[in-house]
């Protein structure tokens, strides 16, 4: 019987660094695309607005981008709500699914074709994710991690106000906010995930 535990939390491990993976693949991928496509500009459009630019095939790939990342994402989740098990509470968990799976979704909406749907989605990732990762670190019963999280949430909610406001939404803020987005996965899965 703890044979059989042990090699179930194995089989979980392969799951443990997923959204870090995931992220660093969909940055790295977005950035070759956005760089080889032809008159797309990384400081006037925005990450999803690149779809403007591609054909067919580039737009197919682009897409699975964003269905890779949450297939990844969601192997974490499933390690995360694992390891937090008995901690977690339907609230938290549904929040931190649903921010998984609104990534997914707009992939499946490119907002070169379902504009409205599209930005509805990645607001709903922006609300989610933030819920989530104030939800998380309470979670971790670290108020050291509490207060890094909370902190780190005002910071990304000012960026999104300043380039709202200054009218600068584009790949450039997209990847500020990612990457500290980033920061915080790193931290929570260094030091709460082992």
């Amino acid at each position: 019987m703890q044979e059989d535990n042990l090699q179930k939390k194995d089989r979980l491990e392969i799951f443990k660094y997923n959204v870090l993976l995931s992220a660093l693949l969909f940055l790295a991928s977005t950035y070759y695309l956005g760089f080889s496509t032809k008159y797309y500009s990384f400081t006037e459009y925005t990450i999803s607005q690149m779809s403007y630019f591609l054909n067919g095939r580039t737009l197919s790939f682009f897409n699975f981008l964003f269905f890779f990342k949450c297939i990844l994402d969601l192997g974490f989740t499933m390690y995360v709500f694992k390891k937090f098990e008995g901690k977690l509470n339907l609230f938290t968990s549904a929040v931190w699914l649903i921010a998984v799976l609104t990534f997914g979704l707009l992939g499946f909406f490119p907002v070169s074709q379902f504009f409205y749907i599209h930005w509805f989605f990645a607001i709903c990732l922006f609300l989610f994710w933030t819920i989530s990762e104030h939800a998380m670190a309470k979670i971790t019963g670290d108020t050291g991690f509490l207060w890094f999280s909370n902190r780190l949430i005002v910071v990304q909610v000012t960026v999104a106000a300043v380039f709202i406001v200054s009218g600068f939404i584009n790949a450039i803020f997209e990847t500020i906010y990612f990457l500290m987005v980033f920061l915080w996965l790193t931290v929570f899965v260094n030091k709460y995930l082992n």
